[in-house]
């Protein structure tokens, strides 16, 4: 797998904020700290997926990615959370997310560029 030279660079310089941020959130907050941190990326891939089927940029599908994650995937936890546990909330609405972008991947049809 050839990756262009941007991807590298984009690779390398994720690589080192990713950690970065995840040896400052272990040492200002703990083992929670590093859970956090953790949780945010785990929340911002299936947007990441989504956003993979349309023409963006890679750094502006990593930072839609990490604030659809923040805002929209919270409000449908809480939402599920008032009708069912909040664990099977959380499981659900993540488990939407992927089947959702499942869906856009096997239907968007490529764009003919002239």
């Amino acid at each position: 797998m050839k990756l262009k030279n941007e991807m590298k660079e984009l690779l390398a310089f994720a690589s080192i904020i990713i950690l970065i941020i995840g040896i400052f959130s272990f040492v200002i907050f703990g083992i929670t700290g590093i859970r956090v941190f953790v949780g945010i990326i785990i929340i911002s891939i299936p947007f990441y997926l989504i956003l993979n089927n349309f023409e963006l940029s890679e750094s502006e599908k990593l930072i839609f990615s990490i604030l659809l994650g923040l805002t929209i995937f919270p409000s449908l936890v809480y939402l599920f959370g008032l009708l069912i546990s909040f664990r099977i909330s959380m499981v659900l609405a993540f488990a939407i997310f992927i089947i959702i972008a499942i869906i856009l991947r096997k239907y968007k049809k490529p764009e003919i560029s002239c």
